[in-house]
């Protein structure tokens, strides 16, 4: 598998000027971190200096929506219009604008303009930056869905987010449900680690044995000794999904007769593994790869030997969740948690073999 070319964050009116992966990575954390402020979150973003946001966001945020009458006014252009042309130039003089005078109104220009991006990834995060500066309406959906449905995996993660904030139960959403991991009554000698999935990540290959990064965790010396299968979960996003899949985590492990097993999750595959500590299920070593932090859902500490986070900055899924991007422990069992923290932007770098062995990782473990 080739490695993927390193990311660097291209800051302000910069950012908007360029044409480039690494440009459109850092417009996405740009208009996805003024949703943050928008919806009355900025303390979710963890590093808006690096992209060029000032670093108070609240300053971009306001408690009512915005008329799209108001933005219209900001960019002169009919957004009426089936495609209005918004140049690239409007969205630079914007963002100079808010580096300057960091004002509502600005930010909610900034994104409206970019919904009409050329980047399918940039137009994405500017919709779900518009369901909390404009509000939802029915062409910001109808970017939302493309985005989950045509785009690359981060796209698509990013879309099914908003979708899913819109619309839980949309066809786009449900298409990549999973069916839980069934019980087996497995008498075979247990192995030592578990992989599972995050959210709209059933249906996938990299966790499932065979999958990439399935192989590479089970190659590494000494080897984690994978479990076969994997746990997989619905995948949906919600509470009560996590919740359910917890119950189900915790009654798989009893099955598989796994004893205290490492776990290795990705994103809110983390949340249900921290639930099920809550469920009595002892854990070695729990590696979380881009969890987002939310303090309702930490996990029993007196049930973990150790954790192991994993998490890239400013990951942009993690700040379309509203999740935070710091595990902080309570004092008390702050030992137990180590974190790494290298690259950028990208939800789906710490399940790629390439990142771990680029960070070294694998002495992490």
């Amino acid at each position: 598998m080739a490695a993927r070319p390193i990311v660097s964050p291209i800051p302000g009116p910069d950012a908007f000027a360029a044409r480039s992966r690494d440009a459109w990575l850092s417009q996405a954390a740009i208009l996805l971190s003024i949703g943050a402020a928008a919806a009355g979150e900025p303390h979710r973003v963890d590093d808006p200096e690096a992209v060029g946001l000032p670093p108070d966001l609240a300053a971009l945020g306001r408690r009512e929506l915005i008329p799209i009458e108001e933005v219209a006014e900001q960019l002169d252009v009919d957004l009426t219009d089936r495609d209005p042309r918004v140049p690239p130039s409007t969205s630079v003089e914007l963002m100079a604008r808010i580096m300057d005078q960091p004002e509502p109104i600005t930010a909610a220009a900034l994104v409206e303009a970019n919904l009409h991006s050329e980047s399918r990834l940039v137009r994405t995060a500017a919709a779900v930056a518009a369901l909390d500066t404009t509000g939802p309406r029915d062409d910001v959906l109808a970017q939302l869905v493309e985005g989950a449905s045509l785009g690359d995996p981060l796209t698509k993660d990013i879309g099914r987010i908003g979708v899913a904030r819109v619309d839980p139960q949309h066809p786009v959403v449900r298409a990549v449900v999973g069916r839980p991991s069934r019980l087996t009554g497995t008498d075979r000698p247990s192995h030592t680690a578990v992989l599972t999935h995050g959210t709209f990540a059933a249906l996938t290959r990299w966790w499932q044995p065979g999958g990439d990064f399935y192989l590479y965790l089970d190659s590494l010396v000494p080897p984690l000794k994978l479990h076969d299968p994997s746990f997989k979960w619905s995948g949906l996003y919600s509470d009560g999904a996590r919740q359910l899949a917890a119950r189900q985590m915790a009654d798989w492990i009893v099955d598989q007769n796994l004893q205290s097993p490492d776990i290795c999750a990705h994103s809110h595959g983390g949340t249900v593994a921290n639930l099920a500590t809550r469920r009595g299920v002892h854990i070695d070593r729990l590696v979380l790869l881009s969890w987002p932090v939310h303090g309702e859902w930490f996990p029993d500490f007196t049930k973990v030997a150790r954790i192991i986070d994993v998490r890239v900055r400013m990951d942009l899924v993690i700040i379309a969740d509203r999740g935070g991007q710091t595990f902080t422990p309570p004092p008390e069992h702050a030992g137990k948690v180590t974190s790494h923290v290298n690259g950028w932007f990208d939800h789906g770098d710490t399940h790629d073999p390439a990142y771990w062995e680029r960070y070294g990782l694998p002495a992490a473990l």
